[in-house]
């Protein structure tokens, strides 16, 4: 009789798991068809992650999007917890429901206002079977403060006789100078430790100086400008403003273009033999200029800006004002051996400027201002890979109140600061000092 009952048991047993099984498959197989439930919301046109919280009704980016994203014309996409849903929106708690659908085109306005009131954009989602509804409203969040621009201030103003035509601002030993000629060809500098309030000035004996030229030698607190095909020197360690011609010839034959910068050992500027342009160095305690190498025709000898800059742990001499054969704007540079590259690749979007104001800033090569087409700009444009690319940075165009300006220096003067000094805009010379302030420092300060 056992073994009977045994022998039932073995062959209900597998009977049971069968039945079970098959039980199972039907649940899996069974749509839910009554949750009207949002369980995931993306658009394809932003970078964020949505969050859905049924409790509050309420779907949202956790992470705010950057100041300034578009908002106005999105199509989000919706997905259950079972067969699909249908939708329908409005703008505003009285707005009228329309229909919308995961594939249509139907464009949504997350920055949609009446008069002066911003309307909250609701969606409402219908169960497969449509026996429930569930309503949610969208808030898609946007930085309202734009911590990644500068807040300008103006700091000062420059005590210049006369119209300024030629000027140049350098800063050295916690001082800054700013040297000019005017339109009576009379040469001046005045010295700030702030660059807010000035001393008086003093003249200085050189003839037609083109200030815009003035760069170091060899040193920083030694300063050379170019007056016609001379070259002026003065040690501002000696506490002089006194300029006196430099002690070391150039090549017979050869004509001063412009000097360029002091890097590595050497001093370097373009000179001109019988049409063409070379490079030559002098290096520090010598007496004549070395010529170097013949310089491509497209390398910029006028109306450019130039500046010693960091590229990775090495420094680069760079020379901003260059023209490509597309009309875009080129950037050249020099390395401590004299070997000349052209470092602008892609110039889509970085056009033709010349006496562009550089900085280096956030790790970043940066060029604001300058003189496009005949124009001037308040563009800020920024290389993260030490000039072979560009992108404009339109959270630190320079606003309003500066406007659109060239021919200034822009300093660092703190981790989050900038001082602009003097520059010219289509008016003519501006006097003003402004001083900038990254937000994001301004914001974590109030905090």
């Amino acid at each position: 009789m056992k073994i009977k009952n045994l022998l039932l048991i073995a062959v209900l047993l597998p009977l049971a798991f069968f039945s079970c099984k098959k039980e199972d498959d039907k649940d899996q197989e069974k749509v839910i068809t009554d949750d009207p439930r949002i369980r995931s919301m993306s658009i394809s046109a932003l970078p964020a992650t949505f969050v859905v919280n049924d409790i509050e009704e309420l779907i949202f980016n956790y992470d705010s999007l950057a100041y300034g994203t578009d908002i106005d014309s999105l199509h989000p996409v919706f997905a259950g917890y079972g067969g699909a849903l249908s939708f329908q929106y409005k703008y505003g708690e009285k707005g009228e429901w329309k229909n919308y659908s995961n594939q249509s085109t139907t464009i949504v306005n997350f920055d949609s206002v009446s008069g002066s009131q911003k309307l909250a954009v609701f969606f409402r989602s219908f169960a497969p079977d449509s026996s429930y509804t569930k309503e949610y409203k969208i808030s898609i969040r946007v930085h309202e403060y734009d911590v990644d621009a500068f807040e300008w201030e103006n700091a000062g103003t420059l005590p210049v006789q006369g119209t300024v035509v030629s000027q140049k601002a350098v800063f050295y030993n916690q001082k800054y100078y700013f040297f000019y000629r005017n339109d009576s060809g009379k040469s001046f500098v005045i010295i700030s430790s702030t660059g807010e309030t000035w001393g008086q000035a003093a003249e200085i004996a050189i003839g037609e100086a083109d200030w815009t030229t003035l760069t170091s030698l060899h040193q920083p607190q030694k300063l050379v400008v170019q007056a016609g095909n001379v070259l002026y020197t003065c040690d501002l360690s000696e506490n002089s403003l006194t300029f006196a011609p430099l002690n070391a010839g150039l090549p017979e034959g050869c004509t001063l273009k412009v000097p360029l910068f002091t890097l590595g050992n050497n001093f370097w500027i373009v000179g001109n033999e019988t049409g063409t342009n070379f490079l030559y160095s002098l290096a520090n305690n010598d007496d004549a200029f070395r010529k170097g190498p013949e310089l491509s025709g497209r390398v910029p000898v006028e109306e450019i800006n130039t500046s010693v800059l960091p590229s990775g742990s090495t420094m680069i001499g760079y020379i901003f004002g260059g023209k490509g054969t597309n009309g875009k704007g080129t950037v050249w540079g020099v390395d401590a051996n004299g070997d000349v590259m052209e470092l602008s690749q892609d110039q889509s979007v970085f056009p033709h400027l010349i006496y562009p104001m550089p900085v280096f800033f956030g790790n970043k090569l940066c060029l604001a201002g300058g003189i496009g087409a005949g124009k001037y700009t308040g563009q800020f444009y920024v290389s993260s890979n030490s000039g072979a690319t560009w992108s404009n940075d339109r959270h630190k165009t320079l606003p309003d109140k500066i406007g659109a300006i060239a021919k200034g220096v822009i300093f660092r003067y703190e981790r989050n600061r900038l001082i602009l000094i003097g520059g010219e805009t289509e008016a003519g010379f501006s006097p003003n000092v402004w001083k900038g302030t990254l937000k994001q420092e301004i914001l974590d300060s109030n905090r």
